[in-house]
């Protein structure tokens, strides 16, 4: 049992660490919106007083708070735009916020309930938990301290109710609070694995696990927008030979199969900073950013050629392919390199199949 509290300890740390700016950004969204409810909630007790109760000042002072938090609101959105860069003050900024929160209305419940018991403080520590995430020693102790100083507001404010039957509550619910932390870290991790596989399968292409063809285009902008001036970049352009005629022939599951082997071949020979997409039925393309050796790009056609030619799939053999390139250091963004690499593998084709052709276009 105690090792298994120990590995979700270490489980929650590694997905913290691993996690801050996404987390740093839940926190601050959830500051605004608890704002929104609580100011909602306020003004609803405020027109159930008119109504009802007639204590209008306690339910006043809980405007007044509202209007403070309102422009907590305003100054956050104004001043702290760019807060979430740092996981550090996010967790200052929403130590302070939460605090002042708890706190404040936990003063007004006291006020409100001279004689009976307050029930703010400790529902307020269970919810804290599930609104606010971070490192469970930090969260930990910043709910010991806020449970002292309710204690002693409460003990000053009513001298003469059984505060202790306040601080037991108090004390239960961040005790239940520790053991809720867990369940809710899980639930983010699992929340934030399920938001990585529905970005990979946005991005990819399922059959092979390359970039898809939106994809390749959007991170090849990327790079050539972002490029040192004069820094050299080469495009190339894959296109499998007769691929109709082996779906034909052998079926379309070997097709499948020939696909995934080319991508596989790809990967082998480029490196993982390399850019590598598919972007058509049999069409491949890669961009390779910054110096190369000399030689570079013949070396890793005629291997690619090799390899793949000698590879059997199934029944299939003796598979080739056609390759367009484009080597550039004039800063062309993705639209002119393949172009220029197209009209390559377009000479690559007519001249026989089985070959790469490098773009005569200036460098």
């Amino acid at each position: 049992m105690i090792q298994k509290i120990f590995d979700r300890y270490f489980d929650s740390v590694s997905f913290i660490h691993h996690s801050k700016k996404r987390i740093a950004e839940d926190n601050i969204r959830n500051t605004g919106d608890l704002i929104i409810f609580l100011t909602c909630v306020c003004l609803l007790l405020l027109c159930l007083s008119f109504l009802f109760s007639g204590n209008y000042p306690v339910y006043a002072a809980q405007i007044v708070l509202c209007l403070i938090a309102a422009g907590i609101a305003f100054f956050q959105r104004v001043f702290l735009s760019n807060i979430t860069e740092s996981f550090v003050l996010t967790r200052i900024y929403c130590f302070i916020f939460y605090a002042w929160i708890i706190l404040s209305y936990s003063y007004v419940d006291i006020l409100h309930n001279t004689e009976s018991r307050c029930i703010f403080f400790p529902f307020a520590m269970v919810a804290f938990t599930a609104v606010y995430i971070d490192n469970f020693v930090e969260t930990t102790w910043f709910k010991i301290v806020l449970t002292a100083i309710y204690g002693a507001m409460d003990y000053v404010v009513r001298p003469y109710y059984d505060v202790r039957k306040d601080i037991m509550i108090a004390v239960t619910a961040v005790l239940i609070s520790c053991f809720c932390y867990y369940e809710i870290i899980d639930l983010a991790a699992d929340k934030g694995e399920d938001r990585k596989k529905l970005v990979q399968r946005s991005t990819t292409d399922l059959l092979t696990g390359v970039l898809n063809k939106l994809s390749f285009e959007e991170r090849c902008n990327e790079y050539l927008t972002n490029r040192i001036a004069g820094a050299k970049c080469v495009l190339f352009i894959f296109d499998l030979d007769d691929f109709k005629y082996v779906n034909d022939h052998y079926g379309h599951q070997t097709g499948d199969k020939v696909i995934k082997t080319f991508s596989q071949i790809l990967q082998g020979y480029f490196h993982p900073n390399d850019v590598i997409g598919r972007i058509g039925g049999d069409e491949f393309m890669v961009l390779v950013m910054g110096e190369m050796p000399e030689g570079f790009t013949e070396r890793r056609c005629r291997s690619v050629l090799h390899e793949f030619k000698t590879t059997t799939i199934d029944e299939a053999s003796g598979l080739t392919c056609s390759i367009g390139i484009v080597e550039d250091t004039w800063g062309r963004n993705f639209t002119q390199l393949y172009h220029a690499a197209d009209e390559a593998l377009y000479k690559a084709k007519k001249s026989g199949k089985a070959k790469f052709c490098i773009s005569e276009s200036a460098l």
